[in-house]
């Protein structure tokens, strides 16, 4: 597995776990974020955005760290759209919540570089 390709893998594989784990301990009300931070928003507890980062942003970052180590272009488109679905989950948080931190800085630059480290592994396959 070449440079590119790696880095790749172990970006999604990043996301994927901080996502899922993430999400998870929402669900599970293990991550405790104050509920004034839903206020003004569509949602009255953190069930829906729990969901949402665990299956579409964990989920997707998952499923395109397995389709990296089998196939590079496979992985590779798998790996772009997964890294859209981040910065549209980030683009939508700041949206919705009106408020930024440094970890929406950090998963921000988590989906740009799985969308450029994507398209550099397409190109060389």
């Amino acid at each position: 597995m070449d440079a590119p390709r790696i880095a790749l893998l172990v970006v999604d594989a990043f996301v994927a776990l901080t996502a899922v784990g993430g999400g998870l301990s929402l669900l599970t009300k293990l991550a405790r974020p104050p509920l004034d931070w839903l206020r003004g928003t569509p949602f009255k507890s953190y069930l829906i955005p729990g969901s949402i980062l665990t299956s579409a942003v964990g989920g997707s970052a998952m499923a395109a760290t397995v389709a990296v180590v089998f196939d590079s272009e496979i992985g590779a488109a798998a790996s772009a759209v997964a890294g859209a679905i981040l910065i549209g989950w980030i683009a939508g948080e700041y949206r919705i919540l009106r408020q930024s931190s440094w970890l929406q800085a950090l998963y921000l630059g988590a989906g740009l570089l799985m969308v450029v480290f994507a398209a550099i592994v397409w190109r060389a396959s």
